[in-house]
C-alpha cells in the first residue's frame, strides 16, 4: 500500500520542475499537469515539458484529446523522444481519429526503437481496425448520466445494482471520504457509496457503512443479482489488494470477510462474481499461471464453506493481455468481463459470452459494442432483471468531471408493459355488470369512487336489498342494485404529455363498460369523451425500471352536460 497520510489542502502550482517530476513519478497526473503548464509558460519551447503535458492529459480522465496539440508540436521538433509518436497515436484514438492514429503508430514502428508499451504499436493498429468495425455498427442504446445526486467532480466508478434496481452501490474517490486522506495519485482514498431509488429517481449517494469503509481503500467489485452478496476490493489494514465478501442487502451489509487463502494470495486480486446458486466463484488475479497479466479464475465452494483451489478459465476467455471484473447477469447465463485483449477498440472493453453451467464452460467472447465500449477504459457493467437496463461508469461529454455513472437502456429490449384498466360508468345509472361474481372489495371500491365524487345514487325504487354471497366467504352483504348504462359512443383519447402526440383512440367494452389499455413507459393524458357528457381527463406516469408497479386501475364517472335551456 502506498498512501500520503495527509489531509487534503488546496493545491497551487508553483512551476517547480522537481515537484512536477515528483508528481509525475507517483502518477499524480493532475498536479503534475498543473506544474508543467506553469513551467511551459516560462519555456514554451521545452520539448520535455510539452511531452509531459501531453502524457498528463492522456493519463487523466478529463479530456485526453487535449494532449494532441502538445504532442503534435513535439514530433515536429528536431530532437524528441520517439515514444511521442506512440503517445500521439493514443491521443488520436481518444479523438476517434483512427486513420491519424494508424499513421502515428506506423511512424513509431519505423523508428526501430524497442516497444516497451503494455500494448504494442502493432497491436494498436489492430485496435484501430476493430474500432472502425465496431463504430460502423453501433448498438441501439440510450446512455443517461445519473446526475448530481450520484456524480461529482471526482471519479465515480464500479456501479452495481441488484436485479430489481432498488438501490445502487458504487465507488468514489471524492472529498468527504472517511479519513479525508489522499493517495499518491492526488485523489481521496476510495470509499463505497449507497443510493436508494424511489419513484424512478436516485436519492443522494452516501457512504455505505463504517463497518465496510475505512480511511484507506475499499471498492465495490461485484454484487450478486439478489443483492445479498457484496464483493469488495480492499487495500487497507485488513487486506492488501484482496477480495472480501459482505452479506446483507441495501445499506445493511455485515463486516466483510476474506474469501480465503485459495483466493487471496500475495498477488493482486480484484473483481469477483458468483453463479446464481452461489457455489461457483469467478475472480480476477495476476497469480502464477496467468496467460498474461490479470486473468479470470474459477473456484468451487467446498463442503466446509471455503473456496477450493482455483483453475484458470483458459485461452477462450483469458489472453496475453488483461482480463478483469467478471460479472454474471441475473439470467444466470450471460457472463461479462473486461479485457484489453480480444476484439478490442482501446483500453479495457466489456465482452459477453454464454456460461454453460453443467460443464462450467464459456462460449467465445463477443465485444458488446460501441458506444458502451470506447477508446477509454470500460470495465464494469451491471444489469437489471429484464436486461433492458444496465449501469456503467464512463468518461463522456457533459459529465461532471472524471468518470461518471450512467444508466444504459437497450432499446431493442422491449420495456415492461403498462396497464390501465377500469370501468366507465354514469352517475345515476351504474351497473355492477357481473352482479353475482363481483368481489366485496371491488364493490367497496365502486362505492368509494362514487363517495369521493360526492354523487347520489338513484337505485330503482322497488330495489331495497339483494342477497349477495361473496365466493368463499359465504357472507351476506347489502348493496344497491344499480341499472346498467351502456355508453357506446365513449372514446378514450391517449396523448403523450410531453410531445402532445396522440398515441391512440380506444373504446371500452360495449356491454360492460370495461376498458384496458396497454402503453409503453412514459407520461400520458387520458381523455374519456362521450357526446352529451363532460370529458374526464386523467394523467398517468409509468416508469421504465424494474421496481415500479406499472398497473393502474381507476373507474371513471361521466357526468351529463348541464342543459342550459332548462328553467329552474
Amino acid at each position: 500500500m502506498h498512501y500520503l497520510h495527509a489531509q487534503v489542502k488546496d493545491f497551487v502550482p508553483a512551476g517547480n520542475e522537481k515537484d512536477a517530476k515528483g508528481y509525475f513519478q507517483y502518477q499524480n497526473f493532475r498536479n503534475a499537469l498543473a506544474e508543467y503548464l506553469v513551467l511551459r509558460t516560462k519555456d514554451s519551447s521545452n520539448v520535455e515539458y510539452n511531452h509531459r503535458i501531453g502524457l498528463c492529459y492522456l493519463y487523466t480522465n478529463i479530456d485526453k484529446t487535449k494532449a494532441i496539440p502538445y504532442l503534435e508540436w513535439v514530433v515536429k521538433q528536431e530532437k524528441f523522444d520517439p515514444n511521442a509518436w506512440y503517445d500521439l497515436g493514443r491521443a488520436y484514438q481518444f479523438a476517434y481519429r483512427f486513420e491519424d492514429a494508424r499513421k502515428a503508430f506506423r511512424k513509431f514502428v519505423a523508428t526501430g526503437i524497442k516497444d516497451s508499451n503494455p500494448i504494442s504499436a502493432k497491436r494498436q493498429l489492430e485496435i484501430c481496425d476493430n474500432a472502425d468495425k465496431l463504430m460502423s455498427n453501433p448498438i441501439n442504446v440510450t446512455i443517461t448520466n445519473l446526475g448530481q445526486n450520484i456524480n461529482t467532480e471526482y471519479p465515480e466508478y464500479n456501479p452495481y445494482v441488484p436485479a430489481d434496481e432498488s438501490y445502487l452501490l458504487f465507488t468514489s474517490t471524492r472529498e468527504g471520504n472517511l479519513g479525508g486522506f489522499i493517495n499518491f495519485d492526488g485523489f481521496y482514498t476510495a470509499d463505497i457509496y449507497y443510493a436508494a431509488r424511489s419513484n424512478s429517481e436516485w436519492k443522494k449517494g452516501k457512504g455505505i457503512s463504517n463497518s465496510i469503509n475505512t480511511y484507506l481503500v475499499e471498492e465495490v467489485v461485484g454484487l450478486s443479482p439478489d443483492g445479498d452478496m457484496l464483493f469488495i476490493y480492499m487495500d487497507n489494514e485488513y487486506g492488501m489488494s484482496d477480495i472480501f465478501v459482505s452479506e446483507g442487502k441495501g445499506k445493511s451489509f455485515k463486516r466483510p470477510e476474506s474469501l480465503g487463502v485459495n483466493v487471496n494470495q500475495k498477488t493482486f486480486e480484484s473483481g469477483a462474481c458468483m453463479t446464481l446458486n452461489k457455489k461457483t466463484l469467478i475472480f480476477s488475479s495476476n497469480r502464477e499461471g496467468t496467460l498474461g497479466g490479470m486473468d479470470l479464475w474459477m473456484s468451487q465452494q467446498l463442503p466446509t464453506g471455503e473456496w477450493g483451489v482455483p483453475v484458470n478459465l483458459g485461452p477462450e476467455i483469458n489472453t496475453i493481455y488483461d482480463e478483469d471484473y467478471p460479472y454474471m447477469a441475473p439470467d444466470g447465463e450471460s457472463f461479462y468481463f473486461a479485457s484489453t485483449g480480444h476484439q478490442n477498440m482501446g483500453g479495457y472493453d466489456i465482452f459477453k459470452c454464454k456460461y454453460n453451467k453443467p460443464g462450467n464452460t464459456f462460449s467465445t467472447p463477443v465485444n458488446i459494442g460501441y458506444p458502451i465500449n470506447t477508446p477509454e477504459d470500460n470495465t464494469t457493467i451491471s444489469f437489471t432483471s429484464s436486461g433492458r437496463h444496465a449501469y456503467i461508469a464512463a468518461v463522456m461529454p457533459g459529465g461532471y468531471g472524471q468518470t461518471d455513472i450512467y444508466r444504459v437502456t437497450f432499446n431493442n429490449v422491449e420495456p415492461k408493459k403498462c396497464f390501465i384498466s377500469g370501468i366507465i360508468m354514469t352517475v345515476d345509472s351504474i351497473s355492477l355488470f357481473e352482479k353475482y361474481g363481483m368481489q366485496k372489495a371491488e364493490l367497496e371500491k365502486l362505492r368509494a369512487t362514487l363517495d369521493s365524487a360526492k354523487k347520489t345514487l338513484n337505485p330503482k325504487s322497488d330495489s331495497s336489498q339483494i342477497e349477495y354471497i361473496c365466493p368463499g366467504l359465504q357472507a351476506q352483504v347489502d348493496f344497491l342494485e344499480l341499472q346498467t348504462a351502456v355508453l357506446p359512443q365513449v372514446v378514450i383519447r391517449v396523448t403523450d404529455s410531453k410531445s402532445g402526440q396522440i398515441q391512440g383512440l380506444y373504446r371500452p367494452n360495449r356491454n360492460t363498460g370495461k376498458y384496458i389499455i396497454i402503453v409503453k413507459p412514459g407520461t400520458y393524458n387520458f381523455a374519456f369523451e362521450c357526446p352529451g357528457y363532460n370529458t374526464v381527463i386523467k394523467e398517468y406516469s409509468f416508469h421504465d425500471d424494474e421496481s415500479s408497479i406499472n398497473n393502474e386501475s381507476e373507474h371513471i364517472i361521466l357526468t351529463p352536460l348541464l342543459d342550459e335551456n332548462k328553467t329552474h
